[in-house]
């Protein structure tokens, strides 16, 4: 199997953790934190859905759909390419006014099939291919690579876990 394809599989099946069940969540789900302090389960979704958004973008060379299909202001966000959720105080992720959880899961699909783009069209040498990564520093991307796939797997653990404490027993069917 080549490694686009593996990693296409891996985010496939992680998939399965993190969407079922988003359509049902209500405004105040959205906004509701299992701890004082933690992690919203809207903001969560919309920084792994960023996160892949720019780290493609730099991988492949493209722009971010975040500017380029005005993902930004769809979700009534500035037009920061940088803006990603990474860094941003308790402060400010309390204050992130997430949409609804039907935008929030088409700007990740939008930003998956953007991911699947870039996966569809590795050779069998470009994990060797330096891109950037943060910061002014160029890095192989199969480092880049694989911090999509780890971060990917790591906020839906969060999602997953929070959407079961805000929903319940059964939240996945």
């Amino acid at each position: 199997m080549d490694s686009g394809k593996l990693l296409r599989d891996v985010l496939d099946r992680n998939e399965h953790y993190l969407l079922p069940g988003f359509e049902r969540l209500t405004d105040a789900e959205l906004r509701q934190t299992v701890a004082a302090g933690g992690d919203p389960i809207g903001w969560l979704m919309w920084h792994l859905t960023r996160v892949q958004d720019r780290a493609v973008a730099g991988m492949s060379g493209g722009e971010q759909l975040w500017i380029r299909d005005g993902w930004h202001a769809k979700l009534g966000r500035e037009a920061d390419p940088e803006e990603r959720g990474n860094g941003d105080t308790p402060e400010q992720v309390a204050a992130f006014a997430a949409p609804s959880a039907a935008l929030l899961v088409e700007y990740y699909v939008a930003a998956r099939a953007f991911v699947n783009e870039l996966l569809d069209t590795l050779e069998a040498d470009d994990p060797e291919r330096l891109v950037p990564g943060f910061g002014a520093a160029m890095v192989p991307l199969s480092s880049r690579a694989a911090g999509l796939v780890i971060e990917a797997v790591q906020h839906t653990g969060q999602v997953a876990y929070a959407r079961g404490v805000v929903q319940g027993e059964g939240w996945m069917r």
